[in-house]
């Protein structure tokens, strides 16, 4: 597909400043419409959390992937990959993962989103842009990852929660609290202890009427 393939890792200083780890140097990319570099990068993302998640401020976050320079853009493609802490929707103990998330993107010239309307806060799904010399992968990155949050993470696809009448965390204490009932069987279940307690005063006369009769033959 590519006339050419590479390698970027990031863009080099400019001006004796360093630039983000997610920002790529595409000027030479962009110059062969067609031509396919392999990237590799590496560095931290902030503010990438949900409600009950989130990626730690220092955390690394990898991303294994290509560009390839098309008429009119850049599109990104590969695998960004964080870790993720959180707390488990069953026992309110810490629960930790990686999450990964697949990623496939065409950032734009910032000249057609204009010609094209984009920007003007009008749709939800405004794409990236590309710049003549650079394009910062960071935004693209961060959106990716937290998608792939965990809204309601677990410590463990086995993990027991806490006991709702004592409150003992049952992956750890075994406590000797009832089962609770489901609500939606309660009546049925008073039903049957009726039933039951019917049939048990049933027996209890049948026997004692036995017992005088047997009695009375006796006498």
């Amino acid at each position: 597909m590519s006339g050419s393939r590479g390698r970027l890792h990031g863009a080099p200083r400019e001006h004796g400043h360093r630039r983000g780890p997610f920002v790529l140097n595409v000027r030479s990319l962009r110059a062969r419409p067609g031509t396919r570099h392999e990237v590799h990068l590496a560095g931290s993302i902030s503010e990438m959390y949900v409600s009950e998640a989130r990626v730690p401020e220092d955390a690394e976050v990898r991303f294994d992937g290509w560009v390839e320079s098309t008429r009119g853009g850049v599109t990104v493609a590969g695998v960004a990959t964080a870790p993720w802490v959180g707390v488990c929707r069953r026992c309110l103990e810490p629960a930790s993962g990686v999450l990964s998330a697949e990623i496939r993107e065409l950032c734009r010239d910032p000249h057609d989103l204009d010609v094209a309307g984009w920007g003007d806060g009008g749709d939800d799904d405004e794409p990236y842009a590309v710049g003549r010399d650079d394009l910062d992968v960071e935004p693209i990155l961060r959106d990716a990852c937290i998608l792939e949050l965990p809204l309601a993470p677990l410590c463990s696809d086995t993990c027991r929660g806490l006991c709702p009448t004592c409150g003992a965390n049952r992956n750890r204490d075994e406590c000797s609290c009832d089962p609770p009932i489901d609500p939606r069987w309660s009546a049925l279940a008073g039903r049957a202890g009726g039933a039951a307690s019917q049939v048990g005063d049933e027996e209890r006369a049948e026997n004692e009427g036995e017992a005088g009769q047997a009695e009375q033959e006796g006498e």
